[in-house]
Formats: C-alpha cells, sequence, structure tokens
C-alpha cells in the first residue's frame, strides 16, 4: 500500500474553511468526505509503501495511546524526518487512510462539537515544533521515534514505556517542545536518567521532566549540547536531578535517602 497526502491547496482549504465544512466533521460524514476528496488533485499518492496498521481502539486512550506509538510507529519506521514533519501527510492521513482512527481518537471532541481541539488535533495550529506533539497522529509516530532506543534489541521500546505509561500527551508536549530535545540522544538521556530515579523508589511526576529540560536549557549556553553522547547527558541529569530533589526535600522536611541512594 502506498501512503497518500493531501495537495497544499486542498490542506489550506480545509484549514481555512473549517467553518463551512465542520457539520461533516460532528456527523462524521463519511459520503461527503469520499465525494470531497473524489475531485482531482486533491489526493496525492506518494511512492512511500507501508502496511497500514492495526490501531487499538481500547476504550481507555490511556492504553490505546501506549500502544497506537509503537503500532504507527513499527508501520512508518521508514519515514525521513523530513517526511514526518510535513502537515499535508498527518492530515491527509488522518482524513483519507487513517479516518476511523480519527473517529475513534476525537469521539468526544466531535460529539461535543469542540471545533478548537478538532482543528488543533487535525492541523498544525501550534506552530512547527509543537504541533507535531498535539496533532493526534504525528504525535504517535514521533514520540516513538525520539525514545525508540535501538541499542537495546531485546526491547528497543523500553524508553517508550516508561514515557508513555502516563499522562502521556501532556508529557509530550511538555519535553518535546523544546529545541534541544530534538536530538534524540539527549531525549534517551534524559529518559534514561529519570528511570533511575523511578527505580530508587521515587514517583515520577511531570515536574521531573520540566526540570531536566530547565537544566539542560541554562547549560546550553555554556556548552553545544549536540556534541554530547547520550551516556554524557545522562550523567548530567543524574548529579542535577539528585541534587535538586534533595535540596527540595530538605526544604520541605521530606526523607531524601531514596534521593541520596
Amino acid at each position: 500500500m502506498k501512503l497518500s497526502f493531501i495537495s497544499d491547496e486542498t490542506l489550506m482549504d480545509l484549514r481555512t474553511n473549517y467553518e463551512f465544512y465542520k457539520e461533516h466533521y460532528h456527523n462524521k460524514n463519511n459520503d461527503w468526505f469520499n465525494e470531497y476528496f473524489r475531485e482531482e488533485g486533491r489526493v496525492i499518492e506518494s511512492k512511500i509503501d507501508f502496511d497500514m496498521p492495526e490501531f487499538n481502539f481500547d476504550n481507555d486512550y490511556a492504553v490505546s495511546d501506549r500502544m497506537n506509538v509503537k503500532i504507527i510507529y513499527d508501520a512508518m519506521k521508514h519515514l525521513t524526518v523530513s517526511q514526518a514533519t510535513q502537515e499535508k501527510l498527518w492530515s491527509g492521513l488522518a482524513h483519507l487512510q487513517f479516518r476511523d482512527f480519527t473517529y475513534y481518537r476525537l469521539n468526544n471532541e466531535l460529539k461535543d462539537k469542540k471545533d478548537q481541539r478538532i482543528n488543533t488535533a487535525l492541523f498544525f495550529k501550534n506552530g512547527s515544533k509543537r504541533s507535531l506533539f498535539v496533532h493526534i497522529l504525528s504525535r504517535l509516530w514521533w514520540v516513538g521515534y525520539m525514545t525508540y532506543d535501538e541499542s537495546n534489541p531485546s526491547n528497543p521500546y523500553w524508553l517508550t514505556d516508561f514515557f508513555t505509561e502516563k499522562d502521556y500527551s501532556a508529557r509530550a508536549v511538555v519535553f518535546f517542545s523544546s529545541n534541544f530535545t530534538s536530538n534524540r540522544n539527549i531525549t534517551k538521556g534524559i529518559l534514561k536518567s529519570i528511570i533511575k530515579m523511578e527505580k530508587r523508589g521515587i514517583q515520577i511526576k511531570r515536574d521531573h521532566f520540566v526540570q531536566a529540560n530547565k537544566y539542560l536549557n541554562v547549560v546550553g549556553g555554556a556548552m553545544i549540547l549536540d556534541m554530547l553522547t547520550m551516556a554524557e547527558v545522562e550523567e548530567m541529569i543524574d548529579q542535577y536531578l539528585i541534587k535538586y530533589y534533595r535540596l527540595e526535600a530538605v526544604r520541605n522536611h521530606e526523607d531524601c535517602t531514596s534521593i541520596i541512594r
């Protein structure tokens, strides 16, 4: 099967004229969409082969999102970074070959006519970087891409499992919105460090990701982060987080034994 995407003109039409088309989204009107995309020039078939993924449609999005990161990345691992940043690809898939997934993942929003979220879920409305982790399809691929660990062939998704175990969509937006987390070595170094804290019995919260980002943002002014290896990033974050949370524990008069260990 070949990946299909929509033309630039079609993307612009859907984005700018959403108000005129929104009832068809709300009603999940396949007849209208099929007729719309039948018009010549609206759909472009790429030369990219892929196997149609079998998405997980669990009632609990926390379950299905975690599974679907792996499912979509396995099916489309061969995409280049350049291809995977294109709105017309992800918006096209959301309207065409993956439309059933769109209906499933936006079921509540479509039913309640939450047009703002429908727009950000289907189109890049949050800037080029942030949108990749807000769009319902591209965020699955990008979280898979950023957390896939080739150095662990027995379970290359072990970092993915950790990252998506809870609060996945919010974590993705917070964690991947900074420029330096575009580097997979940095991303995986941070995650490996945070996993160590979890193994010490520390409950991992969004703040752990925020603090790691803040720290690297500061250090990035004094060194070229992209030159660091995964192990170097991991060690830097180890030292910073231990120091930071030890001080926080002291301030709050909490036991910091697990942090120091």
